[in-house]
């Protein structure tokens, strides 16, 4: 991120900022930078396992991380993977309040994209 995030948290070099649309564009390139952000070797063995187990589809299935034992079966907690599913979840004032976080932001110099 922009030295303006940065100066926001002083300097902070343990914060990683990640957006859901970057993920979904480019995972393996996001995989790369947490890996280089935590310090982890990331060898094409652990690469390929983080690529299967981060997908939309495997942690759907998977009651370690679609918190099955508390969702309500109307209301996953996974609910589609698809980028913007948000719209409509919230209310309009959650809706600008997360405006007014987007905002601050990009005022800030980062780059944040939120669709």
């Amino acid at each position: 991120l922009s030295s303006g995030i940065n100066a926001e948290y002083g300097g902070a070099k343990n914060i990683l900022f990640l957006t859901f649309e970057d993920l979904v564009e480019d995972t393996e390139r996001e995989l790369k930078r947490i890996a280089e952000f935590l310090g982890v070797e990331l060898t094409d063995e652990l690469k390929d396992r983080v690529l299967y187990e981060g997908k939309f589809e495997t942690m759907q299935k998977n009651d370690a991380t679609n918190y099955s034992w508390i969702a309500k079966k109307d209301k996953p907690f996974i609910r589609k993977g698809k980028v913007g599913g948000w719209i409509g979840q919230l209310t309009e004032g959650q809706s600008a309040e997360l405006d007014v976080a987007v905002e601050k932001v990009r005022t800030a110099g980062g780059k944040i994209r939120c669709t």
